[in-house]
């Protein structure tokens, strides 16, 4: 019997690996308009499909040393990486949220996770995704997230939308100029929806903290997009910058850093409102 809660805990994190597995996938296949069903995985280097077994979330991983095991090329951390840290996820609320509350937050974490990876390659951020979220978001605080509530996540969804909205008006009429993406808007709402007001005032002063910080990084480090042609939806909506342009006018994508903040309150809620609004 002692053996049952351990086994238990496995099975979740196993199963929040599976989800990180499917999320790293997505964020390949949708920036480049492939099917995120059909085909099976593959090596992106030699395409070869892969087998069952060098397709377990985390230990294929471990075992192949993070390199194709027809071709040798390097596979690349990410999945690894997404695997850990929604496994994690998964497991952290399951052990400090009641069942159906840990899942509507776990959803929420799956799909940032998505936005982040493919906002941080290409820049953009599909719309679709966070406009569906804003539905489920809010359902899922009127009906399984009690810390949130209808009522302040309706508020959410209004209030992060049009402050991001008007900030970027406010941009435009100053540096004319881009400032806020119509996807980091869908974001903010969808952010709202699942978390409420509180939520949102979280996400946006620790992501716009975080972003000073990350940014500065991402831009020193010379950040640059996969080395291959910009898919035809990507390309129409944004254009990449010239070498010329000055290092502090790059644009940096705000999506990845308004996902971890919003992460992070999702995950610990609770004890972020006990030192953020003093509860």
């Amino acid at each position: 019997m002692a053996l049952q809660p351990v086994i238990v805990a496995l099975l979740i994190f196993m199963l929040g690996a599976c989800v990180g597995s499917f999320v790293a996938l997505a964020a390949y296949r949708l920036p480049r308009e492939l099917s995120i069903v059909r085909p099976r995985s593959f090596c992106t280097n030699c395409h070869a499909t892969l087998t069952v077994w060098q397709n377990v979330p985390i230990l294929s991983w471990l075992i192949l040393r993070g390199r194709c095991a027809r071709c040798g090329a390097s596979i690349g951390c990410r999945p690894f990486l997404t695997e850990i840290a929604l496994g994690g996820a998964a497991l952290w609320l399951a052990l400090n949220f009641a069942p159906a509350d840990a899942f509507a937050r776990f959803i929420l974490c799956a799909a940032l996770f998505v936005i982040a990876l493919i906002d941080f390659d290409w820049s953009v951020i599909y719309t679709a995704i966070p406009a569906t979220g804003v539905i489920a978001g809010l359902l899922a605080a009127a009906l399984v997230i009690p810390e949130v509530g209808w009522l302040s996540s309706v508020i959410g969804v209004i209030a992060g939308a049009g402050f991001l909205f008007l900030t970027g008006l406010a941009y435009k009429a100053i540096r004319h100029a881009e400032g806020i993406g119509l996807g980091d808007i869908y974001l903010i709402a969808m952010i709202g929806a699942f978390l409420g007001w509180p939520g949102v005032l979280f996400t946006l002063f620790a992501g716009s903290l975080e972003g000073s910080l990350g940014g500065l990084a991402m831009l020193l480090f010379d950040r640059a997009a996969p080395a291959e042609p910009l898919p035809d939806a990507i390309a129409a909506v944004i254009a990449a910058p010239s070498s010329d342009t000055p290092l502090l006018r790059r644009p940096i994508p705000f999506g990845p850093f308004l996902a971890l903040a919003a992460a992070l309150y999702a995950l610990f809620q609770p004890q972020l409102l006990d030192w953020y609004l003093g509860h």
